[in-house]
C-alpha cells in the first residue's frame, strides 16, 4: 500500500515552495484538468457514479488497498470538492474520502488516458490535502499528521507507462539522491484485470470496469448480459438498470437498452409500476434539489438577492428539463411525468418540441 506521510509532507512542501522551477514548469505547460460536461465522458460518469457510493468504496479499498483497514459500517466520510483548496481548484482530484475517527485520507483520481504528469499531480493533491488539514485544525502545535493514500484508476486502452514514483521523474544525481521526492501512488489498471476476476468480485466497481473494457457495442452488450446473469443482488441490478439508462444512454439505442432492462426485470421479478414511480420520484427530487442548490451558489456569486433568486429558479428549471427528458426516454405517460417532475403542461410540451427537432 502506497501512502503519503507527514515526514514526506514536511520535506516536500519546502522543496516545492522554495524551488521556482516547479512553478515555472507548471505555468509553461499550461496544464489544466478540464471538467467534462455532463454526458461527454462515459468513463468519468461510470467510475464516479459507482465510487460515490460509500459501500462500493469500502469494497474497493478492501479489494485493492488493504483487507486490514476497518472501513465498514459507514466509517468512510466523503469530502466535497470544495475541500480542495482554491490554489488547485482547476486540478482537483476526482474523489476524496476520510476514515471516520482517524486522519487517514483516500484520494482517488480516475484516468481514461495516459498522463505523464500524473506523479506531479498526485504530489500536489497530497500536499494540498495536508495543507488544508493543518489549516482546519487551528492548533498552535500538532503532534500527529494525517496519512494520505493516493489511488489512480486507469481505464484507457493504451499501456500505462507512467512512473508510479515521483522520484523517477527527477534528474539522476548520486550526490543529492537523498533530496529526491519519494512518493508513490497505487495504480488500479483494468487492463491487468481479467473479465472473470471482475465478475467474481460481485461489486458494482467490478461490473463497471467490465463495462469499461468493452471495445465496441457488440462486446458491450455481451458483457452486460454476463453481468445480469452473474449478479444476484437486487440493489445492484437496479443500479445496473440506472447505468444502462443514463450512463450508457449515448452508447446504446433505445431498443438495446430495453432488451437489457427486460433481462434485469426478469432476474429480479418485474416490479410494480407504483414501486418504479416511487424510485423515480425520489431520484428526481434529488436532481431538482441539486439544481436549486447549484443555482443558489451561482446566484450568491452575483452578491445580490435577485441574483440568488434568479440562480435558484434557473437551476431548478434546468434540472426539471433533465427529469422530463429522462422520463420521456422511458416512454412514461404524460400525466405521470407531470406528477413526478412537477412541471406544467407547457413546460412538458416545450421539452418535447426541442426533442423532436
Amino acid at each position: 500500500m502506497k501512502i503519503f506521510t507527514y515526514d514526506e509532507y514536511i520535506k516536500y512542501i519546502h522543496t516545492l515552495r522554495l524551488n521556482a522551477v516547479f512553478k515555472l514548469a507548471e505555468e509553461s505547460s499550461g496544464y489544466q484538468l478540464t471538467k467534462q460536461k455532463k454526458g461527454d465522458n462515459l468513463h468519468d460518469k461510470l467510475v464516479k457514479k459507482i465510487l460515490k457510493n460509500k459501500i462500493e468504496m469500502e469494497k474497493f479499498i478492501r479489494q485493492f488497498i488493504s483487507t486490514k483497514l476497518d472501513v465498514a459500517n459507514g466509517k468512510l466520510i466523503k469530502f466535497p470538492n470544495s475541500y480542495i483548496t482554491k490554489k488547485y481548484k482547476s486540478k482537483e482530484a476526482d474523489l476524496v474520502y476520510k476514515l471516520e475517527g482517524q486522519d487517514i485520507f483516500f484520494l482517488i483520481e480516475h484516468q481514461s488516458s495516459v498522463d505523464i504528469r500524473m506523479p506531479y499531480r498526485i504530489l500536489n493533491y497530497c500536499i494540498d490535502i495536508m495543507y488544508e488539514w493543518c489549516r482546519s485544525k487551528k492548533l498552535k502545535q500538532i503532534k500527529k499528521y494525517p496519512i494520505i493514500v493516493p489511488i489512480v484508476i486507469y481505464t484507457g486502452d493504451r499501456k500505462w507507462n507512467v512512473p508510479k514514483n515521483f522520484s523517477e521523474t527527477q534528474i539522476s544525481t548520486e550526490i543529492l539522491k537523498n533530496y529526491k521526492i519519494n512518493i508513490q501512488y497505487n495504480l488500479v489498471d483494468i487492463n491487468q484485470l481479467s473479465d472473470n476476476f471482475l465478475l467474481e468480485q460481485n461489486t458494482m466497481f467490478g461490473y463497471g470496469m467490465l463495462i469499461e473494457k468493452a471495445k465496441d457495442k457488440n462486446e458491450l452488450l455481451i458483457k452486460l448480459d454476463s453481468i445480469v446473469q452473474n449478479c444476484n443482488n437486487k440493489e445492484q441490478l437496479y443500479e445496473l438498470e440506472d447505468i444502462v439508462l443514463y450512463a450508457l444512454d449515448n452508447a446504446l439505442c433505445n431498443i438495446e437498452q430495453e432488451i437489457i432492462i427486460e433481462k434485469i426485470h426478469k432476474k429480479v421479478g418485474e416490479e410494480s409500476m407504483s414501486t418504479l414511480i416511487d424510485r423515480l420520484t425520489a431520484e428526481n427530487k434529488r436532481i431538482l434539489k441539486q439544481g436549486r442548490d447549484e443555482g443558489m451558489r451561482d446566484g450568491i456569486k452575483n452578491g445580490i438577492k435577485t441574483g440568488i433568486k434568479t440562480g435558484m429558479k434557473n437551476g431548478i428549471q434546468k434540472n426539471k428539463k433533465e427529469v422530463i427528458e429522462r422520463m420521456l426516454s422511458m416512454n412514461f405517460e404524460e400525466d405521470i411525468i407531470l406528477k413526478i417532475s412537477g412541471a406544467t403542461k407547457q413546460e412538458l410540451e416545450k421539452v418535447k418540441e426541442k426533442k423532436a427537432i
